[in-house]
C-alpha cells in the first residue's frame, strides 16, 4: 500500500466541558485512519483489538475500501473516558482499569513484521501513533527499513511529551524518524514554557520537520531554517472535534512523502481536520466525488489563505 497507519485501537466516552456525552465512539488512530484516506485511495490500517472491533470499526472500514491488518489479541478493545476541560485540553483514563490497560499495552504490541506485511516498493509513508511504552517506537530503525525511500512519521504521546524523565528517550527517537508531530499544550509540557518564541525555537533546533498542531488555531510546517502556519478551516461547523490531531497528522504526511508545498500540507492537514469534526467519529465515507470536491477545496484554500511565516499561530 502507499500509506501505512498504525496505533491503537479504542472505544472512547467522551464528556464535553458543556455537559454533552457521546459514548462507545471509535477512537484513536481510526482517526488517523481517516486523515490518509480523505485524500489517497491506497491506506492500509494496522493495529491491535479485540474480538469486537468488527462490530465498531468493520463497517468503516470496509466501506472505505481501507485494507485491515488487525491482531485480535485482546479479551476486548481497550476502552477510554475522555474528558474535555474548557480550554479544549483533555485526559483519559481507561474504563477497565490500570491493569487492563497496561496487559493490552503489552499483549497488544505492534510489531515490525505487523507493517512489512502492507509495505511494498510503492509504500511511501508510515504514520505511527506510540507512546515510548508501546515498545514499536523501540524500533523505528527497522521500519524506516521498510521503506528505504518512504517517510516514517511519529506523532508522540502527550503524556510521554509532558514527562521530562522521558525527554532524552523522545529526542533520541525524534532523530531516527522523518517527521514527527506535537501540539502546543504537549509542546508547553516538553520546553518548560509557554512562550511561542521559544518553543518555535526548540523545534526547530532539532533540525527534523514537524507537524505543529495548534487546536481550532490551525496547524503548520516547522523545518529547521522556516515555518509555514495556516488558520484552521471549518470551526463553526464543528460538533465532535475528537480525533482531528490524529486526523491532521496523518493527513499532513502525505503532503511531505510527496513533496508537497509546506502550504500545501498545511492546507491538507486543515480541510481533513474540518471533515473529521463536522460529525461525531471521521468522516464517514469517501467517494471519488467526495475526494475531487477536496481538492477543489485545498485549491482554493491554498489560493486565498493568508499564510504565517516564521513563527507559532
Amino acid at each position: 500500500m502507499e500509506y501505512i497507519v498504525a496505533g491503537y485501537n479504542m472505544l472512547t466516552d467522551v464528556h464535553f466541558a458543556d455537559g454533552k456525552t457521546i459514548e462507545n465512539t471509535p477512537g484513536g488512530s481510526f482517526y488517523s485512519a481517516s486523515g490518509v484516506r480523505f485524500w489517497r485511495k491506497s491506506t492500509a490500517y494496522v493495529g491491535t483489538a479485540g474480538p469486537d472491533f468488527k462490530d465498531y470499526y468493520g463497517d468503516w472500514f470496509s466501506a472505505n475500501k481501507i485494507a485491515c491488518n488487525v491482531k485480535e489479541c485482546l479479551p476486548k478493545t481497550l476502552k477510554y473516558t475522555l474528558d474535555y476541560a474548557e480550554n479544549g485540553i483533555w485526559s483519559e483514563v481507561c474504563t477497565y482499569g490500570d491493569e487492563y490497560e497496561v496487559m493490552a499495552k503489552d499483549i497488544g504490541r505492534i510489531t515490525p513484521a505487523m507493517l512489512a506485511e502492507c509495505c511494498g516498493p510503492e509504500t511511501k509513508g508510515i504514520y505511527i501513533e506510540a507512546s515510548l511504552s508501546a515498545k514499536i517506537a523501540d524500533n523505528f530503525k527497522e521500519v524506516k527499513a521498510l521503506i528505504p525511500g518512504g517517510v516514517l512519521m511519529w506523532e508522540i504521546n502527550g503524556d510521554d511529551l509532558r514527562d521530562l524523565s522521558k525527554k532524552q528517550a523522545i529526542e533520541e527517537r525524534i532523530a531516527i524518524v522523518d517527521v514527527y508531530s506535537l501540539n502546543y499544550d504537549e509542546a508547553c509540557g516538553f520546553f518548560g514554557t509557554e512562550d511561542r518564541e521559544a518553543i518555535y525555537k526548540g523545534i526547530q533546533a532539532y533540525g527534523k520537520p514537524c507537524f505543529f498542531r495548534q487546536g481550532e488555531l490551525g496547524a503548520g510546517m516547522v523545518y529547521k531554517d522556516r515555518a509555514v502556519f495556516a488558520p484552521s478551516v471549518g470551526t463553526e461547523t464543528s460538533v465532535d472535534p475528537t480525533g482531528c490531531g490524529n486526523c491532521s497528522t496523518a493527513a499532513a504526511m502525505i503532503g511531505i512523502a510527496e513533496g508537497l508545498s509546506p502550504e500545501t500540507i498545511c492546507g491538507m492537514a486543515n480541510i481533513a481536520a474540518a471533515h473529521c469534526a463536522a460529525q461525531v467519529g471521521p468522516w464517514p465515507l469517501v467517494t471519488d466525488e467526495s475526494m475531487a470536491e477536496a481538492e477543489k477545496q485545498l485549491a482554493d484554500y491554498i489560493a486565498k489563505t493568508a499564510f504565517v511565516k516564521d513563527r507559532l499561530l
